[in-house]
């Protein structure tokens, strides 16, 4: 029983194994804080900055390093009571919203990766607080926070700029208003703050003719609204036939959340921070890709709001209460259902089985740079694991190559008796060696 709950709760996303990317989060922060600082090449520091005190306090187990980003999930969702509280007041929905947004499939997924994104939704819910709310100071630094966990946390500061633009366009004309405004203020200390990493990029900007983005298509525009709201990224693949249908009714919901006059102000700046983001990286990747979904993980924040505000929309209270209540199954029933098609490799059970195989002179080798780095961290002692890389190709940068070095790659296999545990791309694994008769015959 303890063992189908574990594979189809969320739970299984804080014990699962790790993957590639969570595995190069723990090597990074594991780096002094120089290194940190220095030699990240899109990624900017925050997040790995917390990682890296982090594991000071609670060291590298998974679970210490999933509670991290956990932590700054739950942070958000404090933040999120809290502002219910303050837009719905006594209504039933104070309460409702927080649930709609703790238990929504994509913020719970990556709630517990070990990876920018709890903390990059943590500071998405702080600054669209502060902007609603006109918390200047808060709204600069969870602004300047936010950018400096995730680049892309630009395109909701575009999404802010452009609802106050809109909303105060009669201002435009007259630069003395203008020079008085809060929102100005604050966007010239963001923009300020934002600046020295935004020429990091620019001088990066050349790697990007190598990257591992993939082209979007309309089957992705008519997708996207129902593919941020659940995380789906294509597993499992029937769900494409889903996703389209949900983002039908999520528009439906978002007309109905700014349908009134009296609330459309204070619904719109949410409108704005989903369709801002996803305008401007979508319709750009038709030209250069560089859409991913949890790279835009604040339209998910915005969306579980706008969904609220359509049910506060609904005149009818019964009627009210069924369409909360219906969502909220659905992302129970969704959260169930979900863990067990979306699961990481688990590359952890063949490291398991390799560490007790392997003897003192063998080595670790793996077959790909896909599979390198959680086969560091699994392997306990680093020393003994390499790249195996036969045709000397350099090591793509995107997935990672910032923290791999010529000395960590080999070439040919080790002469037996020593042994190389060659780990497979699919968690798999082989021994194969050089036979000594074989390497003799080479010398001259």
């Amino acid at each position: 029983m303890f063992s189908w709950f574990l594979s189809h709760s969320p739970l299984l996303y804080f014990t699962q194994s790790l993957w590639r990317d969570e595995a190069f989060s723990i090597l990074v922060a594991q780096k002094p804080i120089p290194f940190i600082l220095q030699n990240l090449t899109f990624e900017p520091p925050v997040y790995y900055l917390l990682l890296h005190y982090w594991i000071k306090v609670f060291g590298t187990g998974e679970i210490a390093v999933r509670s991290l980003s956990l932590f700054g999930f739950a942070l958000a969702t404090v933040v999120v009571i809290l502002w219910s509280e303050k837009l719905f007041k006594k209504h039933w929905l104070s309460w409702v919203t927080p649930i709609l947004f703790f238990t929504n499939p994509m913020l719970v997924y990556y709630a517990f990766e070990i990876r920018t994104y709890g903390w990059y939704t943590l500071f998405a819910v702080l600054t669209l607080f502060a902007y609603q709310q006109n918390r200047w100071r808060l709204f600069v630094l969870s602004t300047i926070l936010g950018f400096y966990t995730h680049t892309y946390f630009l395109f909701l500061f575009a999404a802010v700029g452009l609802h106050w633009l809109t909303v105060h366009r009669r201002k435009l004309a007259n630069p003395r208003l203008l020079i008085r405004e809060p929102m100005v203020a604050s966007s010239l200390l963001v923009v300020t703050a934002m600046l020295p990493w935004l020429i990091h990029i620019v001088k990066e900007a050349g790697t990007l003719k190598q990257s591992w983005y993939f082209p979007v298509n309309w089957n992705l525009v008519r997708s996207v609204l129902g593919n941020m709201y659940l995380g789906y990224e294509g597993t499992p693949w029937y769900l494409w036939g889903f996703t389209p249908n949900l983002s039908l009714l999520l528009v439906a919901l978002f007309f109905l959340a700014v349908s009134k006059k009296a609330t459309r102000t204070r619904n719109t700046i949410f409108l704005f921070a989903v369709l801002v983001p996803l305008a401007i990286v979508v319709g750009v990747s038709f030209v250069k890709p560089f859409f991913v979904n949890r790279y835009l993980i604040g339209v998910t924040v915005a969306e579980v709001f706008l969904v609220a505000f359509a049910i506060e929309s609904v005149k009818n209270r019964l009627f009210q209460k069924l369409f909360a209540s219906c969502l909220l199954l659905f992302a129970f029933g969704f959260n169930v259902w979900y863990p067990s098609q979306h699961a990481k490799l688990n590359i952890r059970a063949a490291m398991q089985e390799v560490n007790a195989l392997k003897g003192k002179n063998d080595v670790i080798l793996a077959q790909s740079p896909l599979i390198f780095f959680e086969t560091i961290y699994y392997a306990g002692n680093s020393t003994n694991v390499f790249l195996y890389n036969p045709n000397a190709v350099p090591f793509p940068w995107y997935v990672g190559g910032v923290l791999v070095s010529d000395d960590q790659m080999v070439t040919d296999l080790p002469v037996y008796p020593a042994r190389a545990f060659m780990i497979k791309e699919d968690g798999s694994y082989t021994i194969a060696y050089r036979a000594p008769v074989a390497s003799l015959a080479q010398k001259p």
